[in-house]
């Protein structure tokens, strides 16, 4: 077993954590609901880590985690209204609230 990532926000350690079972990479999620110890405990202690069960996935594991960032990176878009970049999980836009065409 070897920790994979850490220092990263539960979303984005879900994200990671989904992408991998989905590929058939066997890891799992540490630390996952112990933020409300925080002050009774560093928060580096408690930060959610993704460790990955066979060394031997790694890069696999880092071929997956590139292909779900490029797929994100190819679904942002700009606003027709005010030309401003968003995110590919709004439908809106943040600055002007119009929608997404």
């Amino acid at each position: 077993m070897i920790r994979y990532k850490s220092g990263l926000t539960p979303f984005i350690i879900q994200q990671y954590y989904d992408a991998l079972t989905t590929q058939g990479i066997r890891c799992l999620v540490r630390n996952q609901f112990i933020s409300g110890a925080l002050g009774e405990l560093p928060a580096q202690d408690i930060e959610p880590e993704l460790w990955l069960l066979n060394a031997e996935d790694i890069v696999f594991a880092e071929a997956v985690l590139q292909s779900l960032k490029e797929d994100c990176a190819t679904r942002a878009w700009v606003c027709s209204a005010c030309e401003e970049p968003q995110e590919a999980e709004f439908n809106l836009c943040w600055n002007c609230l119009s929608p997404k065409r």
